[in-house]
């Protein structure tokens, strides 16, 4: 399967379950960009944080709790590389968005547009939200 059948089903697939968080069958922007790389890198992330939090709060607990200060810490130590320029992203990369609101989301590269996922359904953002980028496969 090419990357854009990847990225279409397993965007398709989280975006499609509930929202909650940390939860199995569920899903929320965190658990999201971990399907993505699971699918397009192999790796077990969901499996590794599902349940860890139960709420935002929870969420922002136990990235502390593991010694990260921000989701662009987390997914630099994750993943094994740094962030890239937002420009940079490409279909399928994971992106750490600064909404409105002040809190870091994690987001999916589409094109021209990077998708998260709220308690509302799916987001979709622009260039100038994207603080970091993250080249996945």
């Amino acid at each position: 399967m090419n990357r854009f059948r990847i990225v279409e089903s397993t965007l398709s697939g989280e975006l499609a379950k509930p929202y909650d968080y940390g939860k199995p069958e569920r899903s929320d922007c965190f658990m999201m960009g971990c399907a993505i790389v699971d699918a397009l890198e192999g790796m077990a992330l969901v499996e590794k944080y599902r349940g860890a939090y139960k709420s935002l709060a929870g969420a922002q607990r136990a990235l502390r709790k593991r010694g990260f200060k921000s989701l662009i810490d987390f997914w630099t130590v994750e993943l094994g590389r740094p962030p890239v320029g937002a420009a940079e992203a490409r279909l399928g990369d994971l992106v750490i968005l600064r909404l409105d609101d002040g809190a870091e989301h994690v987001g999916v590269c589409v094109g021209t547009r990077f998708v998260t996922k709220t308690a509302n359904g799916r987001a979709d953002y622009g260039l100038s939200d994207v603080v970091a980028a993250f080249h996945i496969g």
